[in-house]
């Protein structure tokens, strides 16, 4: 029993460990620590699944700093930029990494809550997740559809959807290019339009109201819904769950964006098992360390064993991000802002060309 929980407990932390180095360096995935775990000989099986699912999690907490601080988006935390660096702009910083965390963490609880639903929706007895398939395009018409005119000028957003979709076809075509557009889009222009404003000190206070259960529950249905439509990403989900909202602040945005992203690598996670799909690239690793077996009447016991990282990782990842985030809001107040944000823009640079090449580079500055 011993010499089963050691590595259980070992794997679980080193995952959480680099889960903690991708979710703080923009532009280092997941999916990219996974794929390098196939060449490592002495890593293998269910340790692997276990450390992959252990790191898929806690990115999921830790990003949310460097999109706070350094405006440096993933295809998952775009959104949160605009909220979170308002928050930031108004002494707010620590803030807003408080209400990301706890909305990480409450998405993992709620998440389990919804895992027998899901299953039960999406796997036998009602299947149908057979019907989603034939029904997808229309699906992601509908949501389109419903983007589009939900928005405050619809005109405006079909011109802008039009435009993005013909940008999207175009950078399709490159390798690598979804950071480098998201950089230049969020990331980079979030920081020129900083340049006019001043940092203030940071209040080290925490959110001291309860955040909204409509925006957990609201967050993780969509995370779900991520999980199984191929097309829809999180920040896609969370427009929805925005709209579901309707009367919504800065803080309720990070909390269902934060919510929708974690839930989100969990039910990739459970789609793994109950319908033998792998939904993300750390998923498609996972295949390749482990046999999955697939979840009919009871759970298979390395799901038990992964589930139970997820506990684990997401505890320890909701203290490391309040720790780290309270850290860098103590000292960020005490640099000059537009010597940090001139830092951050080249960091940003600096990425988009070690990851996405000259190619990158260039979609970054269009």
């Amino acid at each position: 029993m011993l010499n089963e929980f050691i590595p259980f407990i070992s794997f679980s932390l080193l995952g959480f460990l680099i889960g903690i180095i991708t979710g703080l360096i923009p532009g280092f995935h997941t999916n990219n620590v996974a794929i390098l775990l196939l060449s490592i000989p002495f890593i293998e099986g269910l340790h692997a699944a276990i450390l992959i699912a252990s790191a898929a999690i806690t990115h999921t907490f830790l990003d949310i700093i460097p999109s706070t601080f350094i405006g440096a988006p993933e295809e998952d935390t775009a959104l949160v930029i605009l909220p979170a660096h308002s928050m930031l702009l108004k002494g707010e910083g620590y803030k807003a990494i408080s209400i990301s965390a706890k909305a990480s963490l409450l998405s993992v609880v709620a998440s389990f809550l919804l895992l027998l639903p899901f299953k039960f929706f999406i796997g036998s007895p009602l299947n149908f997740y057979t019907i989603i398939q034939k029904a997808m395009p229309f699906i992601l018409i509908a949501i389109s559809v419903f983007v589009i005119t939900t928005s405050r000028n619809p005109k405006n957003a079909l011109f802008i959807f039009m435009l993005a979709g013909l940008f999207g076809i175009v950078i399709s075509r490159f390798p690598n290019s979804i950071f480098p557009a998201l950089a230049g889009l969020f990331g980079a222009s979030t920081i020129i339009m900083a340049k006019k404003e001043e940092l203030p000190p940071q209040n080290m206070e925490e959110s001291k109201g309860k955040l909204a259960a409509m925006d957990i529950a609201s967050g993780s249905i969509a995370g779900g819904l991520v999980a199984i439509l191929p097309g829809v990403s999180s920040a896609i989900a969370t427009t929805l769950a925005l709209e579901a909202r309707k009367k919504g602040n800065e803080e309720n945005a990070i909390a269902i964006l934060s919510a929708t992203n974690t839930a989100t690598n969990f039910f990739v996670i459970a789609t793994l098992f109950v319908l033998l799909k792998a939904r993300s690239g750390f998923t498609i690793v996972m295949q390749n360390f482990l046999p999955i077996s697939k979840w009919n009447n009871l759970p298979p016991s390395p799901f038990f064993l992964i589930l139970a990282s997820v506990v684990i990782s997401a505890i320890l990842s909701f203290y490391a991000t309040k720790f780290i985030g309270k850290k860098v809001a103590k000292n960020i107040s005490r640099m000059d802002y537009s010597i940090l944000l001139i830092l951050s823009l080249a960091i940003v640079t600096a990425l988009v060309i070690i990851f996405s090449g000259i190619i990158g580079f260039f979609i970054f500055i269009v």
